[in-house]
């Protein structure tokens, strides 16, 4: 006897056999690209506040907001990513980053974003 693709299906589920469904590609490589975004966004942000004039209070907060930006992507929390993403660019704004390191870590802002829309994950944050 032979099946068609069609046939399969019923048949797995008449046995009561598990269905297994491949994992998306497309979607596991924008999970891949928006965990290298953020790992990049930390090293570049570790950086620049290093050679900033922020002080050390404003270092924590910026520590703090990375960390809840980086938990809101994880949790799927669109507003927690909203919150933390605005709190780090008014770091970015306030005069304390060189030039050079505000221009990195706004391109890897920019490129975490384009990752999450492209992914189709219904949020992204804008800075």
């Amino acid at each position: 006897m032979k099946l068609n693709r069609f046939a399969v299906i019923p048949l797995v589920a008449v046995l009561g056999g598990p269905v297994l469904i491949p994992a998306d590609p497309p979607a596991m490589a924008q999970q891949s690209q928006m965990k290298d975004d953020i790992a990049q966004l930390a090293i570049d942000l570790k950086v620049g506040m290093d050679r900033s004039t922020l002080t050390p209070q404003q270092k924590e907060q910026l520590r703090d907001d990375f960390k809840e930006l980086k938990q809101a992507h994880q949790n799927h929390e669109p507003f927690k990513a909203l919150r933390a993403a605005r709190s780090i660019r008014a770091a970015l704004d306030s005069g304390a980053f060189k030039p050079a390191d505000r221009q990195r870590i706004k391109q890897d802002i920019d490129a975490i974003k384009e990752a999450r829309e492209s992914g189709g994950g219904g949020f992204g944050f804008h800075m």
